[in-house]
């Protein structure tokens, strides 16, 4: 039989805080943590959600300061918070605790301010550690040293979808392993020259001309495309025999997850992705064994994209049919921004703060939703409501969709 997986922790990292309470009554109260920014070697400006280093200082253990890149500084401090928050102790035996993390561009931070410096200054000048501190296994590692945790430790790197299928191969790892919890989720440091223009040279996100306040607005007509930011986000996954052994509290039971692939060439492009986007609701439902009308809330992906934000529109539709309107909608990422591979993760974060709280947050920077996406229900406001099932959904838009399910306990 396989045990059941809940969320005894959870921490989180993002523009508009550092820490749980932070980032929940900040979102509630509408502050937006994007703002104006501009590159080193690039003159153009842009809008990006960019982590306040004041607060995130403090965090940081004084040995691993201008020791490891920035990415990997996100993924130690959602970890204490989620530990801490978990209270996962001495008590514990740290055999049967890993550490599944993903991030999508890993230390591209500090492969680039490398670089610069080898052609600048001399290869005598790159930092002595650059070759660890740049690798997609260097949160885990770090987290793992930090906690000395022993289980299993993965560093996973599939676009945004990064951290979520590191939450998903723990929730495997426990229900499948002499495992009692897992430390997983996703870190992103992409605020890089490099990846900037290369994501504008694709099209992918644009700066938007309405104003700072209104950079990320999904599902809003007026949107231009998503605004790339940084964080991490971290859960604690825990068998529900070992949480209920030791009384922990627990935000939710992970329950089932969907997980698909669109091919999305330049072909047949929306075809491709919309009925991989369904596939993927569908599996999470079907593994879960929840009936489409049992869902009370969904945390849409919704990345502030013109085609994203109408596919999952379309999709939610098309999955939920006559039940639409019933279900409230929501995207945390008009305050946030799309933070690549820790973008899922933060996402579930806050539907579990959704489940422990009764409060449903609120699409920020949404006034007037696009005539293609009012089929759903999209919140404008927060909505305080007790619910006990939760759809997040995390749809990259390179092809990589997950979509995780969550009960209340």
């Amino acid at each position: 039989m396989k045990k059941r997986v809940v969320v005894t922790g959870i921490g989180v990292v993002s523009p508009i805080g550092v820490g749980i309470n932070e980032n929940w009554e900040r979102y509630l109260s509408g502050k937006s943590g994007i703002t104006e920014f501009e590159t080193e070697d690039v003159n153009t400006k842009t809008y990006a959600g960019k982590v306040p280093d004041g607060e995130l200082e403090t965090f940081i253990p004084e040995g691993k300061k201008d020791k490891i890149d920035k990415f990997t500084s996100f993924a130690l401090v959602a970890a204490k918070i989620a530990l801490h928050d978990a209270k996962i102790g001495e008590g514990f035996d740290k055999e049967k605790i890993g550490v599944f993390l993903g991030s999508a561009f890993s230390g591209f931070n500090i492969i680039e301010k490398q670089i610069k410096i080898l052609y600048t200054e001399g290869p005598r000048r790159v930092h002595p550690l650059l070759m660890q501190n740049n690798l997609t296994n260097a949160p885990s590692g770090e987290v793992a040293i930090e906690f000395t945790l022993k289980g299993p430790n993965i560093g996973f790197s599939c676009g945004a979808c990064s951290g979520n299928y590191s939450i998903i191969h723990a929730f495997n790892t426990i229900q499948r392993h002499d495992v009692d919890a897992m430390v997983a989720g996703g870190t992103e440091a992409p605020l890089s020259s490099m990846i900037l223009e290369g994501l504008r040279q694709k099209g992918l996100f644009k700066s938007n001309n309405h104003g700072l306040t209104r950079a990320s607005c999904p599902f809003d007509i007026d949107r231009k495309g998503f605004v790339l930011s940084e964080g991490a986000g971290v859960i604690v996954l825990e068998s529900l025999s070992s949480a209920e052994k030791r009384g922990a509290e627990v935000y939710g039971e992970l329950v089932g997850f969907g997980a698909s692939y669109a091919n999305n060439d330049a072909e047949n492009k929306h075809k491709q992705g919309f009925h991989s986007k369904i596939s993927c609701i569908k599996q999470a439902l079907e593994s879960a064994s929840i009936d489409p009308k049992d869902v009370d809330y969904i945390n849409a992906s919704g990345i502030s994209g013109m085609r994203e934000d109408r596919e999952e529109s379309e999709v939610i539709k098309s999955v939920f049919g006559e039940n639409i309107h019933k279900i409230s909608v929501s995207s945390t990422k008009g305050s946030i921004g799309f933070s690549i591979g820790a973008s899922g993760p933060i996402d579930a974060i806050f539907s579990l703060l959704s489940l422990k709280k009764r409060v449903l947050p609120q699409t920020n920077n949404l006034e007037n939703i696009d005539p293609e996406c009012n089929s759903i229900h999209i919140l404008k406001k927060p909505e305080f409501k007790s619910v006990n099932t939760i759809l997040s959904n995390n749809f990259d838009y390179a092809g990589n969709n997950i979509s995780l399910l969550f009960k209340r306990v």
